[in-house]
């Protein structure tokens, strides 16, 4: 564009200045119009996000907080809250949908993806699993009988992203077509200590594993194995999402809802992600100012492992957000978001006596007393395996560093946990 200057206007005639006046107004509206659609696009991004519903929900629970505080155990009927109204819990998807299939999640690979020590659980492809023997007993064996099945899906998933075609996906593919044939997780698997049916917590937690292993495997699968795996997927989702919980406001609760957006994402069903959706922000809304989500920091001397927990599940449900092109850490609802519960969690981790004024007796429901607390969450395996394996992730997604939980994490290796496996693999960059 030809710059004029003042002094050289009088060598223009009136017919060329009437041309360069007009080519500046038009040069100024086309730079509001385009800096108008800018701005438009990006409200109405915000407008989407914003207004997704809870945000215009009745208000804070401010009832429920308060009657959690008078409580005198945890579990009591000062926790009872709104529940969960899941309507798709049969799922039907055609076998010709699973052909489509193709590696939804992406293969991001990072130093996330790298673990210390590789051990034997991950390197035998385990036998099917068909009656799961569930005992319902809290601390009982459940746990160390699938530790072996987390720690061999967790770490051949970050490896088969670190060596793709490698013998990690021969373990992944051996185990998907194993277990899917012989109909694995169908006898015994729910938690039999509830009247109505909640799929046992060990089973559950499985889930985003299988949807992983098979979102990651999906390019090299025949369209046979695709419909086989994903059909057998598919009926591990339907009883998540059939099971019950005394509340929306609970851990395991916020696992179904990360099933539903993992499985929607990967079949394509907006069903499963706006339930999904809806789950995150009454999350956010059920969690006081503070940070803390009440039913967690409940669980006596298990509080804050409990809330760790809660903040893991969450954040792998914002990660996984973005591939739906939404970002839902930085969703607020009355001034609050996922920020607050990492902020009180790192300073709780710090200060375990913070809790003292919200956790309660908590028989059958703790593994620690409330003067003396369970920090197992903080521990980091030489496997890999870490309840704070959502803290590199959470890093990334908003470049603020939770100071204490942070202490002694490694840049150069990855960490997976039970509740989101290796979450940090799948989406970090760096």
């Amino acid at each position: 564009m030809h710059i004029v200057y003042w002094t050289d206007i009088q060598f223009f005639t009136k017919l060329e200045l009437s041309r360069i006046i007009d080519g500046w107004i038009m040069f100024r509206f086309a730079l509001l119009v385009v800096t108008s659609l800018a701005f438009s696009s990006q409200a109405i991004a915000a407008v989407k996000w914003n207004n997704g519903g809870s945000s215009s929900a009745a208000g804070d629970p401010e009832n429920y907080w308060r009657k959690a505080e008078k409580a005198k155990r945890c579990f009591g009927p000062e926790f009872d809250h709104f529940k969960d109204n899941i309507s798709l819990k049969k799922i039907k998807v055609p076998s010709s949908d699973f052909e489509k299939i193709n590696t939804p999640f992406g293969l991001q690979n990072s130093n996330q993806c790298k673990f210390s020590r590789i051990d034997l659980a991950a390197q035998i492809v385990p036998e099917p699993l068909i009656d799961a023997r569930i005992n319902s007993q809290y601390g009982g064996d459940d746990h160390k009988r699938f530790a072996p099945y987390y720690e061999f899906l967790s770490v051949n998933i970050g490896l088969n992203r670190q060596a793709p075609h490698g013998i990690a996906q021969e373990r992944l593919k051996q185990f998907l077509l194993t277990w899917s044939q012989s109909n694995a997780l169908s006898e015994n698997i729910r938690f039999t200590l509830n009247k109505s049916f909640r799929l046992d917590y060990h089973i559950q937690t499985l889930i985003p594993l299988l949807i992983t292993s098979f979102s990651d495997l999906s390019e090299d699968l025949t369209s046979t194995q695709k419909a086989e795996i994903g059909q057998w997927i598919n009926r591990l989702v339907e009883d998540s999402q059939r099971s019950q919980f005394i509340s929306r406001q609970d851990n395991k609760a916020y696992l179904q809802h990360l099933t539903a957006l993992m499985w929607g994402i990967v079949i394509n069903n907006d069903d499963l992600i706006d339930q999904s959706r809806k789950a995150y922000q009454t999350a956010i809304l059920d969690m006081r100012p503070d940070g803390t989500f009440p039913l967690e920091v409940s669980r006596g001397g298990s509080g804050l492992q409990y809330q760790n927990t809660a903040v893991n599940v969450l954040m792998t449900m914002a990660a996984f957000s973005t591939l739906i092109s939404e970002n839902w850490i930085e969703y607020e609802v009355n001034g609050r978001s996922l920020k607050e519960a990492v902020q009180w969690l790192d300073s709780a981790s710090s200060d375990p006596a913070m809790n003292k004024i919200y956790a309660r007796s908590c028989d059958g429901g703790s593994f620690a007393s409330i003067d003396n607390p369970n920090m197992n969450y903080l521990n980091k395996q030489e496997t890999g395996e870490s309840e704070l394996s959502w803290v590199p992730l959470y890093r990334f997604m908003t470049g603020e560093t939770p100071e204490f939980m942070a202490k002694g994490m490694r840049s150069y290796k990855g960490y997976w946990s039970k509740s989101a496996g290796p979450n940090a693999c799948l989406f970090v960059t760096e």
